[in-house]
C-alpha cells in the first residue's frame, strides 16, 4: 500500500465531510504560522533605491505571529512555497506514513525545531494537501488550540464531552476514532486529524494504561492521574 495513498484518503475524509470525519484516522499529527521579524532590513539611509526595496526578503513567518492555516496554499508549488518563505526554509525530505512506510514531501524551516512543518503532498507530489506537526518543542498551535502536549483533559474540555480514541502501542494508536458529534467534531474546527501519545515517564511504564486494538474514552479513570497527550496532529489545506 502506497503509504501516501493511505494518508491521502484519512485527510480527504476530513475535507470532504464523510462519516469518516468524526473518526479522524489521520495517522499523522500545529499548523501556519506567517509574518514576524524580517529575515534582513534595508540599510539605514535615504538613497535606498526602488531596486534595492524590490529585492528586499520579505517578512518571515513565526509561530507566535501568524496563522498556521495560512502559511500555504492548495495550490502552491515547490517553487512558489520556496520564493515565499525562503529557499533554505523549504526542503525536500522523506516522511514516515502509516506502517513505517515512508514518501516524499517537504519540511518547512528544516534547521529550526520549534517551527518545523512536514508537508504532506497530493499523489503528484505537486502541491500541498496537508500540514503535520510533530516535533516535541514545537511553537506551532492550531487555529483551534490544539497544540503539541495538549492533554486529553484539555481536549475533552475544548470538545464538550469525552471523545474516543484507540489504545496506544500499535501503528494506529493515540488515533482519535469518535468526537462524539461534540466541539471538535469534523466541520467544527480546523480540518484536520491528530494523535495521542502515553505521558512521557522516567520511573517504570504505567500499569494497565489504555492500549491494543480497541477504543478508549477520554474520561477513563486510568488516564486523570496520567493523561495522554497530542505528540501529532494535522491540518488540511
Amino acid at each position: 500500500m502506497n503509504p501516501r495513498i493511505g494518508i491521502t484518503a484519512a485527510l480527504l475524509a476530513a475535507c470532504l465531510g464523510l462519516p469518516a470525519c468524526d473518526r479522524s484516522m489521520d495517522m499523522s499529527s500545529d499548523a501556519s504560522r506567517v509574518g514576524g521579524q524580517a529575515v534582513a532590513t534595508a540599510p539605514d539611509t535615504a538613497a535606498v533605491s526602488a531596486d534595492a526595496k524590490a529585492n528586499a526578503p520579505s517578512a518571515e513567518p513565526t509561530a507566535s505571529s501568524s496563522a498556521l492555516e495560512d502559511l500555504l496554499k492548495p495550490d502552491d508549488t515547490l517553487d512558489s512555497a520556496k520564493a515565499r518563505l525562503g529557499e533554505n526554509n523549504v526542503a525536500v525530505r522523506e516522511l514516515s506514513g502509516i506502517e513505517g512506510e515512508t514518501f516524499q514531501g517537504w519540511i518547512l524551516y528544516p534547521d529550526d525545531p520549534m517551527r518545523e512543518i512536514e508537508v504532506i503532498p497530493d499523489e503528484a507530489g505537486k502541491h500541498p494537501i496537508a500540514l503535520r506537526i510533530s516535533a516535541p518543542n514545537s511553537a506551532w498551535k492550531r487555529a483551534d488550540g490544539v497544540r503539541i502536549g495538549t492533554t486529553t483533559a484539555e481536549l475533552q474540555a475544548m470538545n464538550g464531552k469525552p471523545f474516543k480514541f484507540y489504545g496506544f502501542d500499535w501503528d494506529y494508536g493515540g488515533a482519535i476514532t469518535d468526537w462524539n458529534g461534540g466541539a471538535m467534531a469534523s466541520g467544527k474546527t480546523p480540518r484536520g486529524g491528530l494523535s495521542l501519545c502515553p505521558p512521557e515517564q522516567t520511573d517504570e511504564p504505567i500499569a494497565d494504561y489504555p492500549s491494543g486494538d480497541q477504543e478508549f474514552s477520554s474520561d477513563d479513570p486510568r488516564l486523570v492521574p496520567h493523561p495522554a497527550v497530542v505528540c501529532e496532529f494535522t491540518v488540511n489545506l
